[in-house]
Order: C-alpha cells, then sequence, then structure tokens
C-alpha cells in the first residue's frame, strides 16, 4: 500500500486567497470604513466611494512585490514604524576611491 504523505501540515484554511483572519478583518474594516465616512461622501459619489474603497481594501491584503510573505498593509506599517535614527553607511570618499583604484 502506497501512503501519501502530505507536504504541507500547519496549512490554513484560505479563502479567495486569504487566511480566515485577514478575511474578517477585511470585511470588519471595510464595513467600518464604509459606514464611518459614508456621510462625507456627496450622494452622487456614493456608489464610486465604495468601488474605490473595497478595492483599496482588497489591495492592502494583497501580497506585497516588494516584501516576501508579508501583505501591502504589512508594508505600510513597517514604512510608518521604521526608526529615523538608524545608521545607514555612506562611502564619504567616493572621488577619491576611484582614483586609487
Amino acid at each position: 500500500m502506497k501512503y501519501e504523505i502530505p507536504k504541507e501540515i500547519k496549512a490554513k484554511p484560505k479563502i479567495f486567497g486569504l487566511e480566515m483572519r485577514e478575511l474578517v478583518i477585511l470585511l470588519i474594516s471595510s464595513l467600518l470604513v464604509l459606514t464611518l465616512l459614508r456621510d462625507l461622501v456627496h450622494s452622487v459619489f456614493v456608489i464610486p466611494y465604495f468601488g474605490v474603497v473595497i478595492g483599496f481594501m482588497i489591495y492592502l491584503f494583497m501580497p506585497s512585490g516588494y516584501n516576501p510573505q508579508k501583505r501591502h498593509y504589512e508594508s505600510f506599517i513597517l514604512f510608518f514604524r521604521h526608526k529615523k535614527g538608524t545608521y545607514h553607511a555612506l562611502d564619504k570618499h567616493k572621488q577619491e576611491n576611484s582614483r586609487l583604484h
């Protein structure tokens, strides 16, 4: 008898490529944004507003192209939480070094 061994033992259930936790957060946050900010939108623009908000919420939960294993909302969080006092090495004598080599 041949038994098939699963490759991922700790796979999380997904719907539309989103984990259940992310799907719940997406639904709750989009409903909050749609209901709380609806009064600020003119009645003519309500339907386009719904489309833009839902599209942006879906974009936030899509995988990021620049940060592997992260979503776009996680990339935004990392961008806004970065430390401004972090040291970055600069090549101070770039011209002199190029002449020496």
